[in-house]
This record gives C-alpha cells, sequence and structure tokens, in this order.
C-alpha cells in the first residue's frame, strides 16, 4: 500500500507531480510531515507558504489516500477512473 500526494511544481508550467510513499514504512501523518514547508515571497512581493520534499519546492501538496500498489494513479484521469470504479462497489 502506498500514500498517495499531488503536488504542484513550484513555476509557471503549473507541472503535477504524483509523490508516494510506502504505508510499511510511513503513517498518513509521517508521510505529510516529510513536506516541509517555508515561507516564500512573489516577484510582485506577495508572501506565501510553500512545501519542499526532496530538494523540490511546491505550490501545493494534496493528499489523496492510500492505494493499492497496483492502484497508484499517475494522473487526474487515472485517479477518476479508479474513484468510479470503488465508487459502484
Amino acid at each position: 500500500m502506498k500514500h498517495v500526494f499531488k503536488a504542484t511544481k513550484l513555476g509557471w508550467e503549473k507541472e503535477k507531480e504524483v509523490i508516494w510513499f510506502d504505508s510499511d514504512d510511513y503513517t498518513a501523518q509521517e508521510a505529510r510531515d516529510e513536506f516541509k514547508p517555508y515561507e516564500g515571497t512573489t516577484q510582485r512581493g506577495y508572501s506565501y507558504t510553500g512545501y519542499e520534499y526532496d530538494g523540490q519546492k511546491y505550490h501545493d501538496v494534496t493528499y489523496l489516500g492510500e492505494f493499492e500498489d497496483d492502484e497508484v494513479p499517475h494522473n487526474d484521469l487515472e485517479l477518476l477512473d479508479y474513484r468510479l470504479r470503488h465508487f459502484k462497489k
């Protein structure tokens, strides 16, 4: 099982990334705590809180849930498909 997060990389492209943590090694909270908050300032002088994990900075991080190893979604379409399949059960 894996704890799965979706994060938006810092930058203008708003590139999304799926990050997972093995449930055998991390609780959901321990996995959340791997994303360290930091304070930043935009080019226009607005302050914001971002998140950093493994040297990469992110605008936001969303916990998607715990998934079986072979069902980890890699994008929004796979996540929607997973939720629809499991909603019907």
